[in-house]
């Protein structure tokens, strides 16, 4: 058994679970989504984002369902309850391939901003396995360290956002979103589509870490997520509107990454400039925790699949794998574009909520119910080596006893 099982076990709070699904959320989709919602619906793009709120909790309806019934198990081993052991395994390789790929994509995203507004000459290859590195050492320290991690950049990222959004009023112009509705509600009802599969339907890798959560803070788990979707919401549409009201329909459809753009508009009085590296600075710290949980849970359902002792000898070979499917997975942004708007959501709504609404179905159905503990196994505190310790203590303590006596 190895001995890091024992720290594959550690706990997080519902408000920490709460944070982790915030900035999964604001993760690669934060300069990307806005761009692709605006260019479908133009100045109503705000509205899709609003319309799209209530599917971010109604998602999460389903896993949490499955969460009640399950509560100490993750996705790929409950899996195997419901559907037996062979459906159950074939289920977990459906999500090792879509978090396998998920990770390549976050993963090419950030070589893609940096390429295109950051590191021109730098090679992707090198952008890529410098920022794999700091991955496989997030993810090697466990989700406790990576919920921490999240509480700062929560934090900060709400602190940038403030600074952004008042630092752009004086440029925000009304007559941007007119008119309203010029093309009824077509436009924005079909502005939801891209949204529900990025990052709505990713929203899956969250039932790999219910299990974590603390048995004292479960009942608070609901509520939590709840106003961390509202939040999602609320952010969703402030960027959207800022991003219309500020660089109009045209400009934003056009840029790649518009919100970082929309960042190098703020100038007041040329002492408050160059703001957008701010915003760079949150991004890449969001899409670290988008793809340090995408690595962990990949990591964690294989290990569970294969009934290893621990996920940690995985990280490694995974990463290996990651970086050289991350520069094949798509061309360029525009090819990137084309594949989310058209592949990705529909597969990814399939992983996201189709299948797991199907096992909660055949779970009600057969009356699966299961409250044992899906953990890791514990390491044992003491080895023979402990035991040569322990007793060399005691030889120490009872010469210091007898000492004194001796005087």
């Amino acid at each position: 058994m190895s001995k890091y099982a024992g720290m594959n076990n550690a706990e997080i709070t519902s408000g920490q679970c709460a944070k982790i699904l915030f900035l999964f959320a604001l993760g690669s989709a934060a300069l990307i989504l806005p761009t692709s919602v605006t260019a479908i619906a133009k100045q109503d793009g705000w509205i899709s984002m609003l319309l799209a709120g209530p599917f971010n909790y109604f998602v999460l309806i389903a896993l949490l369902a499955l969460a009640d019934r399950f509560p100490k198990l993750s996705l790929a081993q409950y899996s195997e309850k419901v559907l037996g052991v062979w459906g159950g395994k074939i289920v977990t390789l459906l999500y090792i391939f879509f978090f396998l790929l998920l990770s390549a994509l976050v993963l090419r995203n950030i070589s893609d901003f940096l390429n295109l507004s950051v590191l021109p000459l730098t090679p992707e290859w090198f952008i890529d396995s410098t920022f794999m590195i700091v991955i496989i050492y997030g993810v090697f320290l466990g989700i406790e360290t990576i919920a921490r991690t999240g509480e700062i950049l929560f934090s900060w990222g709400m602190l940038v956002i403030v600074i952004v959004i008042f630092s752009l009023f004086n440029q925000f112009d009304f007559h941007n979103f007119e008119p309203f509705l010029f093309a009824g509600w077509e436009r924005p009802i079909k502005g939801v589509y891209p949204i529900l599969g990025f990052p709505i339907g990713e929203f899956v890798f969250i039932t790999m870490i219910f299990p974590l959560v603390r048995e004292k803070d479960r009942k608070k788990l609901r509520k939590s997520l709840k106003l961390s979707a509202a939040l999602i919401t609320f952010i969703s549409i402030l960027i959207t509107v800022f991003l219309v009201g500020v660089m109009g329909v045209d400009e934003a459809s056009r840029s790649p990454f518009a919100v970082y753009d929309m960042a190098k508009n703020i100038n007041i009085e040329e002492i408050l400039v160059r703001v957008e590296i701010l915003v760079a600075m949150v991004w890449i710290g969001t899409v670290f925790m988008k793809l340090a949980l995408c690595v962990y849970v990949l990591t964690v359902i294989t290990a569970q699949m294969l009934k290893l002792s621990t996920y940690r000898t995985l990280v490694v070979p995974y990463a290996v794998i990651i970086v050289p499917l991350s520069l094949i997975v798509y061309r360029n942004v525009a090819h990137a574009k084309e594949f989310a708007m058209g592949v990705w959501t529909a597969y990814s709504l399939f992983q996201g909520f189709v299948l797991p609404t199907f096992l909660l179905v055949i779970a009600i159905i057969r009356g699966k119910r299961d409250n044992s503990d899906g953990r890791f196994p514990e390491v044992k505190q003491q080895g023979k080596g402990g035991a040569a310790n322990q007793k060399t203590s005691d030889d120490a303590g009872e010469m210091l006893e007898k000492e004194p006596a001796q005087a």
